[in-house]
């Protein structure tokens, strides 16, 4: 059973965060406009072998907000978090902006976590000249247009596409939008906002000098961010190996749980 759980970090602000099972620690991102519900379902299928938990990010599911979203502020909430936590020792597994935020988070820690899991993650959301593996910068300030005016509309926009080429029919994508979607808290939107402003400005190419031992899992149809992303992630950091997933697209932990877990499972023992 997953349990909310609440925890009050440094400044006054609380983290709410969802836990699930027993044995070492797995501490799971969500990713940009989600929380931690988006995990609900797939933490069952570790259960018997890990105690998960999962933050809010700052202003997302139920955590309280904060004057800045960049991946240094993120990131600052976990680490915190952890500390008033006690935890010293766990995996580290990051989805999307929860992946980037992770990325930043190991540069705070150093030797931790134990081991790295990276879910359809990118260096860099956004092409530049010299990256091309991105969403176009326009698309990334049309859904801020389309967050300011309308977040709900925005994102069960972008919640659905997230599934392109997975295959789901109409009844299966408005039961996964009415499972993870519809009963979550959408962000405010500074927290909104904050994010994709985030998304359309961070860069950690340069920055990716962590040895810890890491697997980068892609689903190869993965429209939100390209597979070629994760790719260039699993060849540049140090002690990475690569994971592809066919007929997959950007939520592989919803689409195939069971692939996922597997996979999980075998990486981390």
């Amino acid at each position: 059973m997953t349990l909310m759980k609440f925890c009050r970090i440094g400044d006054g602000r609380t983290i709410s965060y969802r836990e699930q099972g027993t044995g070492p620690v797995l501490v799971m991102l969500h990713g940009w406009g989600m929380s931690s519900n988006i995990f609900s379902n797939f933490m069952h299928f570790l259960t018997e072998e890990y105690r998960m938990l999962a933050p809010d990010l700052r202003g997302h599911g139920r955590s309280d907000p904060g004057t800045g979203y960049s991946l240094e502020n993120l990131a600052g909430d976990v680490e915190e978090w952890l500390d008033a936590m006690h935890i010293t020792e766990f995996y580290l597994l990051g989805w999307s902006l929860g992946g980037m935020v992770a990325l930043e988070l190991v540069e705070h820690l150093k030797n931790r976590p134990a081991k790295l899991i990276l879910l359809s993650t990118t260096p860099c959301f956004v092409r530049q000249q010299t990256w091309t593996a991105g969403q176009p910068r326009a698309q990334v300030k049309i859904l801020a247009r389309q967050f300011r005016r309308d977040s709900h509309a925005a994102l069960d926009s972008f919640f659905i596409s997230q599934f392109d080429g997975d295959g789901f029919d109409g009844e299966q994508m408005f039961s996964l939008r009415r499972e993870l979607l519809d009963i979550s808290l959408l962000p405010g939107k500074d927290a909104g906002l904050g994010g994709l402003d985030t998304l359309m400005h961070a860069d950690l190419r340069h920055r990716l000098g962590s040895d810890i031992p890491t697997l980068v899992m892609h689903g190869d149809r993965d429209a939100i961010i390209p597979a070629a992303a994760g790719k260039y992630l699993s060849t540049h950091l140090p002690d990475a190996q690569w994971l592809e997933l066919e007929h997959t697209g950007h939520a592989p932990f919803i689409s195939h749980p069971q692939r996922c877990a597997d996979a999980i499972r075998s990486f981390l023992q």
